[in-house]
């Protein structure tokens, strides 16, 4: 009960000490497609020129244009700063992605980064994409992110070619998705990806073009990621640094902090030493913009 309560204040905090804003969606880029979802090609391709495709998790809506609830840290920005944008894993902002959205934006507004949670999926009316659909939703998503990174700059509140993306499981798949010379006509980059558990599925690692400097963090634990097609990813020659770094005895939950236990099957559990250390690696480089290769091991 007291730790329910403890948390409860935590939320009305968050709420508080955040900007809450509306981001108009941007899909109309020459990679994306008009064609509504099929059956016959269940999540073959996800990139969409509506804001809703007629999706299973959209309950087979179709909808072209559409807005973002998003929620900027620290709200009282003056100056253009460098950002990081920050996205949900397959369950949505959940109550604890909305616990470890705010810690992770309270540790990067310390060091002088600010930090927008995107949520991209209560105003489609997603509950969640957890299992097959997680590549879809990947690169469906990675729409919501360029508009993100838009209305940051086009609001002063980040510097151009300081945006960085950084997102947990479905949102980390997001952020490789993201970092893909497929998003190429987008007229704005993001600086570098931090992927946090993501799933690196073959059909996306083995054609991938990537574009800037990306980190992966994994557990070798991690049950619902498999571990070894993130290694393939990071060792593969690419003109760009994609480094892995893998925590021993981490599993899927690794960053967030909440008691262990079963999601879908499989098993999270908080890991204060992997998390911490995930952190201070994302500060280090955006402070320092220096980026390695391969795979370490921590």
């Amino acid at each position: 009960m007291k730790r329910a309560f403890l948390l409860i204040l935590l939320l009305l905090s968050t709420e508080a000490s955040a900007e809450q804003v509306r981001i108009p969606w941007k899909g109309d880029y020459p990679h994306n497609s008009a064609k509504h979802w099929s059956k016959d090609r269940p999540y073959g391709s996800g990139f969409s020129k509506n804001f809703k495709n007629g999706a299973p998790e959209e309950f087979a809506e179709v909808q072209r244009d559409g807005e973002l609830n998003a929620f900027i840290y620290p709200k009282d920005t003056k100056n253009p700063v460098p950002f990081v944008l920050v996205l949900h894993g397959c369950d949505g902002l959940s109550t604890l992605t909305k616990e470890w959205t705010q810690h992770v934006a309270d540790v990067l507004n310390v060091q002088g980064s600010g930090a927008l949670v995107l949520d991209s999926f209560t105003t489609r009316y997603v509950d969640r994409s957890c299992g097959p659909a997680d590549l879809h939703w990947g690169r469906r998503r990675a729409d919501d992110a360029y508009s993100a990174l838009d209305y940051l700059i086009a609001k002063k509140l980040a510097k151009a070619d300081e945006v960085y993306i950084m997102g947990y499981s479905n949102g980390a798949t997001t952020a490789l998705v993201s970092m893909t010379s497929q998003e190429n006509d987008h007229r704005q980059h993001f600086a570098a990806a931090f992927a946090v558990a993501p799933g690196c599925s073959p059909s996306l690692q083995h054609s991938a073009v990537y574009t800037g400097p990306i980190v992966i963090f994994m557990g070798d634990q991690d049950d619902a990621n498999d571990p070894k097609w993130c290694l393939e990813l990071a060792q593969k020659k690419r003109s760009v640094p994609v480094q892995m770094i893998e925590y021993g005895g981490a599993t899927h939950g690794f960053p967030v902090n909440a008691p262990a236990h079963d999601f879908m099957g499989w098993h999270l559990s908080y890991s204060p030493t992997a998390e911490k250390d995930m952190m201070q690696t994302n500060i280090s480089a955006i402070k320092t913009k220096k980026f390695a290769k391969g795979v370490e091991l921590r």
